[in-house]
């Protein structure tokens, strides 16, 4: 539906009489700025009956659990490489991870890249302890509360939930999953790096998983959640794009076991729907936060409510038009071929519908008004303008009709013979 049927169709809401329904707009969009600017006004005062939004998290970027803890010990290869996440993520250590590539690469000379960065992953806990140890020693200002925390690690015991808020969203583990809802879709952006011929490559791509467990690590000074995800393999075939611009993933084809974390503030939620034709194939829409805000100060129009930007699952973009100019021509897309059935039925109607599949849509053209005669008895005629709908033969009044004002369906890519099936039906839902 267009932007402006949705605005008259709350425009039309509005008509409390039918007698006056003018006065009756105008007092609804009065009564509506009002409430408007007042809630705005008072933004700043606690409401009363009006409970808080449970989602507003931009506060806390850490988000908060909806379930109760467990406290459990987990195995000493999965701790360490919930760890190593946490340091790799953390901005204050990236000025410590060059400075331990740099001492791999002095100590083994020669040695290939993905030799060297498989060294980074296994030593590098270890090492940021120590540097940050003998730092602390020399000079204990130089080294920063986050730096010395991250570095000494987390608790040995990990508090696990089954549901946590953050970014807008409310996350659930798959075992919590119900039969209506799914909150347990991750999705995250990501810097992949490709190694090729000892030549280092970054891109950017999104890895879409589902949530297993929500870890909670304490490192004394914050806690930082996590989540454990099984994530789809992207190299093998398990994401991918339709024609339409649908992202595709096989959530039976797992990969990237290796590193199955992630951080809660780093995830976005999204939804996994089973493709009809193929069981084994999911479709992924994102889902925007629910704290998602009206932008009222920024755009002075109505239905302007900010969606998330990487929504991207919508039909192929057509051409943006103009909706000030008021000609016929912005209301269609002249390169999109297909059958216009109309609510009338009959032999004209048919012969007119055939006609304009043969065709193509009906064209104004151009005419020139007669603006007298001359003297000599020959026509004066006037600058050559587009024709309107009042210029029209009432011929081309029905073809033009046919084209343009048919409501009830479309059907696209279709032979001519299709029009047989449909040629006697009066609404869509008949056929």
């Amino acid at each position: 539906m267009y932007p402006f049927e949705r605005c008259m169709k709350v425009i039309k809401g509005h008509v409390r009489n039918r007698n006056k329904p003018e006065g009756c707009i105008a007092e609804e969009t009065i009564a509506e700025e009002t409430i408007e600017f007042f809630s705005e006004y008072h933004k700043s005062m606690e409401t009363i009956g009006i409970p808080p939004d449970k989602h507003e998290t931009y506060e806390n970027e850490e988000g908060k659990p909806l379930s109760a803890g467990k406290s459990s010990e987990v195995s000493a290869e999965l701790f360490q490489k919930a760890h190593l996440y946490v340091i790799q993520n953390t901005d204050e250590i990236v000025p410590y991870i060059e400075r331990h590539k740099q001492v791999l690469k002095t100590e083994n000379p020669g040695k290939r890249i993905a030799f060297l960065e498989n060294e980074h992953s296994k030593s590098f806990a270890k090492w940021l302890r120590e540097e940050v140890e003998r730092e602390l020693a020399i000079d204990k200002e130089s080294v920063s509360e986050t730096v010395r925390w991250i570095s000494y690690g987390p608790r040995a015991t990990v508090v696990k939930y089954d549901a946590y808020n953050i970014n807008g969203y409310t996350f659930r583990t798959k075992c919590h999953d119900g039969k209506v809802y799914q909150n347990s879709g991750v999705s995250v952006e990501a810097i992949d790096l490709h190694i090729s011929k000892e030549v280092a490559t970054t891109r950017q791509a999104y890895y879409y998983g589902v949530l297993q467990e929500i870890w909670v690590l304490d490192y004394h000074f914050r806690q930082i959640p996590l989540f454990k995800c099984d994530w789809v393999n992207h190299k093998s075939g398990g994401v991918k794009r339709d024609k339409l611009g649908y992202t595709l993933v096989d959530l039976n084809n797992l990969g990237h076991k290796v590193d199955p974390f992630v951080l809660a503030s780093q995830a976005l939620q999204v939804f996994y729907v089973k493709d009809l034709v193929d069981k084994k194939i999911s479709i992924v829409f994102k889902t925007p936060p629910k704290n998602y805000k009206d932008t009222y100060d920024e755009v002075d129009e109505e239905f302007s409510t900010v969606i998330h930007h990487r929504n991207d699952n919508v039909f192929p973009l057509v051409d943006r038009h103009d909706l000030a100019n008021e000609s016929r021509d912005d209301y269609y897309q002249k390169d999109c071929g297909g059958v216009v059935i109309r609510k009338s039925k009959g032999k004209e109607n048919g012969l007119q519908i055939l006609q304009s599949i043969d065709q193509g849509p009906f064209e104004l053209g151009t005419t020139r008004d007669t603006l007298g005669t001359t003297p000599e008895g020959g026509v004066l005629l006037g600058p050559e303008r587009p024709r309107t709908y009042k210029d029209l033969s009432d011929t081309e009044k029905k073809r033009y009709d046919v084209d343009f004002r048919a409501t009830n369906i479309v059907l696209q890519g279709l032979p001519k013979d299709i029009y047989k099936l449909i040629n006697h039906n009066i609404e869509a839902k008949a056929i």
